[in-house]
């Protein structure tokens, strides 16, 4: 057998020939539209045929040879995946011949070749066959994919699922085992419909676009959390037009909860528990664009810490700056924001919590700061509060505001020692 040339374009075609015979008619035939090459299947060495499998799509067999020992060849074939992609069709040089043939349809063969030989009527079973097996082989990757954690699913243009390789908790799904995605939208199958839809939304935008997307969303179904990384991509036919969506799913949980847990560890304070400083900026800027009004402003500062710290020592200062935000945590409401913003210094934030209220809390907390007590004195601290009514108000002049009355109150107390 000679040397495919693979700069050749024209599709490979092998015929293997038993000596019985006579196939140069079909070689003819198929020289036409195919590279044809010939093999005489009496040597028996089908090395040469091994070798260049990749280049071959498509083999014709005569069906004696087919069927001999025990249709022996069949066992070969399924021994080399690159030989085992190329589809076969049964020569039947007579109706003598019909028996073998319906053997090797059932152990893989995809179609039959009997005389007289139409020009038209083979050449389509040719080509029918080589999209048969591309098919076949199509279902083997999707097998194949089947092990991989990530789910690969592929949707029509109607957003549509074609196959997936994986069923998660989250579906919606009957207990019958021949249930099947196929033909079934987001919709129609997803637990969690809102993250459905939005689903849908983005291959409606992708499809219009053209480009591809990825994203990450959060699911809470059967009391479990997981976080899934979507990646998606247009699939498109040979002349550019999009038929549909491939994508991955991938479940990203472990790292996506570590990532928050990091975030979370970044925005609190070590010492106390309470928003760090990064933390405020960030709320007080997202704050700026939307918050309900009315939000009230407590500055809190600790009074005489440096004296505890050069008195006592830092860890006892560390432990009344503790006091300080236990105290702030037990006498404020459960959805106010404790932010530690500088050494000693506080910003307490209560949504909803009018000026007159804010004040009430105030004298809440001077009346609890008698039970904190450190080295026999209890704790000291300056409060001074402002509120935002009106969307003109501006989160950091209400936050100067509370501040100077802060300051206020600091020096009435230091004139009171």
């Amino acid at each position: 057998m000679e040397i495919i040339n693979s700069n050749d374009r024209r599709r490979t075609i092998l015929l293997v020939s038993d000596g019985e015979n006579d196939l140069s008619e079909l070689s003819e035939l198929l020289s036409e539209k195919y590279r044809v090459f010939m093999h005489d299947s009496s040597v028996r060495d089908f090395a040469s045929v091994k070798q260049q499998a990749g280049n071959i799509s498509a083999a014709v067999i005569c069906a004696k040879d087919a069927s001999d020992a025990d249709f022996g060849l069949f066992k070969w074939l399924k021994n080399d995946s690159m030989l085992a992609a190329i589809p076969m069709l049964i020569y039947c040089g007579s109706s003598d011949d019909m028996p073998l043939a319906a053997e090797c349809l059932k152990r893989g063969a995809v179609d039959i070749i009997t005389p007289p030989l139409y020009k038209d009527i083979i050449l389509h079973r040719i080509e029918n066959s080589i999209r048969l097996k591309d098919s076949a082989t199509f279902f083997e990757i999707e097998r194949m994919l089947k092990e991989l954690p990530s789910m690969v699913y592929l949707k029509d243009e109607k957003g549509r699922y074609v196959f997936a390789t994986h069923y998660w908790h989250h579906l919606e799904r009957p207990g019958d085992p021949d249930w099947t995605i196929r033909g079934k939208t987001d919709v129609d199958i997803r637990k969690d419909k809102e993250n459905a839809i939005k689903a849908m939304q983005t291959d409606v935008e992708l499809m219009k676009s053209g480009k591809g997307t990825a994203y990450i969303i959060e699911i809470n179904e059967d009391n479990v959390q997981e976080f899934l990384e979507i990646i998606k991509e247009p699939v498109r036919d040979e002349n550019g037009n999009i038929t549909g969506i491939i994508a991955l799913i991938n479940n990203v949980t472990e790292k996506e909860q570590m990532r928050i847990s990091l975030e979370e560890k970044a925005m609190k304070d070590e010492l106390t528990g309470a928003d760090n400083r990064r933390c405020f900026d960030q709320f007080t800027e997202g704050m700026e664009k939307s918050c309900s009004l009315p939000v009230s402003f407590i500055s809190a500062d600790c009074n005489g810490l440096k004296m505890i710290n050069d008195t006592y020592g830092h860890l006892v200062g560390d432990e009344y700056i503790r006091m300080a935000a236990l105290l702030f945590r037990t006498v404020l409401p459960n959805d106010c924001r404790v932010f530690r913003t500088g050494g000693d210094e506080f910003v307490l934030v209560l949504p909803n919590v009018d000026e007159e209220r804010a004040e009430s809390y105030i004298k809440q907390l001077r009346n609890e700061e008698l039970r904190y007590v450190i080295h026999d004195k209890p704790i000291s601290i300056s409060y001074g509060a402002a509120c935002m009514n009106s969307s003109l108000d501006s989160v950091r002049e209400c936050i100067d505001r509370a501040d100077k009355k802060m300051y206020i109150d600091k020096n009435e107390q230091k004139r009171k020692l």
